[in-house]
């Protein structure tokens, strides 16, 4: 009898002890709870403003243009990351895009993607991977016949010359090397392919090709403040890459090309 009348007194004493334990258990739960909606909402907004981004792309695309990006959003929350002003990269990949008739594999990086496009994009950069056919029929264009072979690290391309009367076919092999508003091709050989006959040209078509670097002008194509930084030529393919810092990513700049001093 004494026991329960112990046991008795002991309980509401027992239960104050530990109010103050299930309070701060609650809070615990309902903290982790809150936590756990912020990210599956974040996790929700986040995917919905990578498809609006992938839509927008897709709508402003030029009309020579056809592509079905994919567009990811890294770093940590994207809603803190929007409340803070900029995004810390997107990154934007069109496997299929079809630019002017000619297939390419394009892939853009952004870093410190401002919120307000009127601010300018901390660093940019873009890699654009096209096959041997893709790269030969963009040449045909503007230099018929020159039927590029891509290969390890080189590249060899075709071109005639006429000497003593006779027209002269032979293929030049070189490297190229990215220089920030131009590339240089370094001839690394040369050899007849057509027209010599019996006669021993090659030593006249080494002289005529050279072994100096010959500079071409790629600011023209890209706009002001877009550099060539790198290209890797590889067995049928060659992948291009530019980059940019702080440019504002609007009409007006994109519109505007380089140039390069004569």
């Amino acid at each position: 009898m004494a026991e329960t009348l112990n046991t008795a007194e002991a309980g509401p004493g027992a239960r104050k002890s530990r109010r103050p334990l299930v309070i701060l258990l609650s809070v615990v739960i309902g903290i982790a709870v809150l936590v756990g909606l912020f990210f599956v909402v974040d996790a929700i907004a986040r995917g919905v403003a990578e498809r609006r981004v992938a839509e927008e792309i897709v709508a402003q695309l030029p009309q020579n243009v056809v592509a079905s990006p994919t567009v990811q959003i890294g770093g940590t929350s994207i809603i803190m990351q929007y409340l803070g002003g900029s995004f810390d990269d997107i990154t934007v990949s069109a496997p299929d895009a079809v630019i002017d008739g000619i297939p390419a594999d394009v892939t853009v990086h952004a870093s410190g993607f401002p919120v307000d496009s009127t601010q300018p994009v901390d660093t940019l950069s873009a890699t654009a991977t096209l096959d041997q056919a893709a790269l030969n029929s963009l040449i045909e264009r503007s230099a018929p016949n020159s039927a590029v072979q891509l290969d390890q690290g080189q590249l060899s391309y075709a071109a005639e010359a006429s000497f003593f009367g006779f027209t002269i076919g032979y293929r030049v092999t070189g490297t190229l090397q990215a220089a920030g508003d131009h590339v240089l091709v370094t001839p690394t050989g040369a050899e007849i392919t057509s027209g010599a006959g019996n006669l021993d040209l090659s030593r006249l078509v080494d002289l005529i090709v050279g072994s100096d670097p010959i500079s071409v002008c790629t600011a023209t194509y890209l706009p002001v403040g877009v550099d060539v930084t790198s290209i890797d030529v590889a067995p049928g393919s060659a992948t291009v890459r530019v980059e940019a810092h702080d440019i504002v990513l609007d009409e007006s700049t994109l519109s505007t090309l380089g140039s390069c001093a004569p």
